[in-house]
């Protein structure tokens, strides 16, 4: 195995300099997806495309933090509770058998979860998604899109 160095930006990013989630802001829409939840602390888009079929990704909005770690136990009760709802939603609306919640941040060194509905058949039952599928990613046609968006916002009042 060869080790190599992280990126010099990685370490600006962790620091809050040039991070893309806190230059965002909270927007109805980014280059990956549509936001179905504005809550108190994150907002929950489902993407555009991705490996399965509802698949989302939650971002902590309170403020920069690239570690849950450092979150508050305030910030961290509001971050879980969160994810949480979208999760409920996510199961109400796409059916899937499991969810796996990634909580990564390697390129992106701000608080967020990736949520991948798992399904019945899978490519890898009981293990974790391997690249090729992440790699294959599937687009949603614009029409399903918006119509699952609008059942994600439903469920999430429920």
């Amino acid at each position: 195995m060869t080790l190599q160095p992280w990126p010099p930006e990685f370490f600006e990013k962790k620091r809050g300099h040039g991070c893309p989630q806190c230059e965002e802001g909270r927007v109805e829409q980014n280059a990956h997806g549509v936001r179905f939840l504005e809550a108190e602390s994150s907002d929950a888009y489902l993407q555009f495309s991705g490996p399965t079929p509802g698949y989302s990704v939650l971002v902590f909005r309170g403020r920069h933090v690239s570690e849950p770690q450092s979150m508050t136990p305030d910030e961290h009760r509001s971050f879980w509770t969160d994810i949480s709802r979208a999760a409920r939603a996510i199961e109400t609306v796409f059916a899937p058998v499991h969810l796996n919640f990634q909580l990564l941040g390697n390129a992106d060194p701000h608080v967020h979860v990736h949520i991948v509905p798992r399904y019945d058949p899978d490519p890898a039952p009981s293990m974790p998604l391997p690249q090729s599928v992440w790699a294959q990613g599937e687009s949603i046609p614009p029409d399903r899109f918006t119509s699952h968006v609008e059942q994600l916002r439903a469920a999430i009042s429920l």
